[in-house]
């Protein structure tokens, strides 16, 4: 079976009888789970759009505002802000990856303990890693099962007390439920390319924009497989109704 990571479209995708067919992301599947608090996260968005322009901008009058402009802009805040956000997330990604992938290069995959960064997230991961006896075993694995016809990157994959963990990177304000069902869709295809040691549960780190830190486990793997398949079952069949409403 031959795989591949189509980067200008952030695809995954499979090569089918001499064609290349796209795989079905996890976060994609996961989409499926409603997010009330992302909800009115957008709408808040919207307000501090409105409010900062009415309360912080020098000179500012309403009769001079074009009001409709103004609504069309607070429509689309959260996706702004989403975008900004997602590209520090990119950076935290990119400095964690660099540092896992150079301890496995050069230290067996042990952290060395003078190793400092000047990004605060990035010393907790640090300092988790050293407090954890961390021992990497990959970064940023690409993953994909042809029988669930999903694709994902595991962010890392690594040993505490001789034990397997997966361990998902995250940048937003907390973690939730889906993370784990994330990781568990991860461990599934981990299996099926043929991994053979046992996953003794998944690990999400929250570094957070503001610097601070939070780590969360789960051993509960076999719950979290079942919660993600059925987000899988959920999203084949409204993708399958969709196809038939006329």
């Amino acid at each position: 079976m031959e795989y591949r990571f189509n980067k200008e479209k952030h695809l995954h995708e499979l090569l089918v009888n001499d064609e290349w067919k796209s795989l079905t992301g996890c976060t994609t599947v996961l989409s499926i789970l409603a997010k009330p608090a992302l909800i009115q996260w957008s709408a808040n968005m919207a307000v501090d759009y409105i409010s900062n322009l009415v309360f912080n901008t020098p000179n500012w009058h309403w009769k001079d505002t074009d009001w409709k402009k103004v609504f069309e802009e607070a429509k689309t805040a959260h996706r702004r802000k989403k975008e900004e956000a997602g590209a520090k997330g990119v950076d935290i990604h990119s400095e964690a990856e660099k540092l896992v992938k150079g301890s496995i290069g050069a230290w067996g995959g042990i952290i060395d303990l003078n190793t400092k960064s000047e990004l605060p997230q990035i010393q907790h991961f640090i300092d988790w890693a050293v407090k954890n006896k961390i021992k990497f075993l990959e970064s940023e694995k690409h993953l994909y099962s042809k029988e669930l016809w999903l694709g994902g990157i595991t962010d890392i994959i690594c040993e505490i007390d001789n034990e397997v963990y997966l361990a998902d990177i995250k940048t937003g304000s907390g973690i939730y439920a889906e993370h784990f069902a994330q990781l568990a869709g991860y461990e599934l295809m981990l299996k099926e390319m043929g991994f053979d040691r046992p996953i003794k549960g998944h690990i999400v780190l929250n570094l957070k924009k503001d610097g601070s830190f939070q780590e969360k486990r789960s051993v509960s793997t076999e719950d979290a497989k079942n919660f993600f398949l059925a987000c899988v079952s959920c999203y084949r069949l409204q993708e399958k109704f969709n196809n038939q409403i006329i």
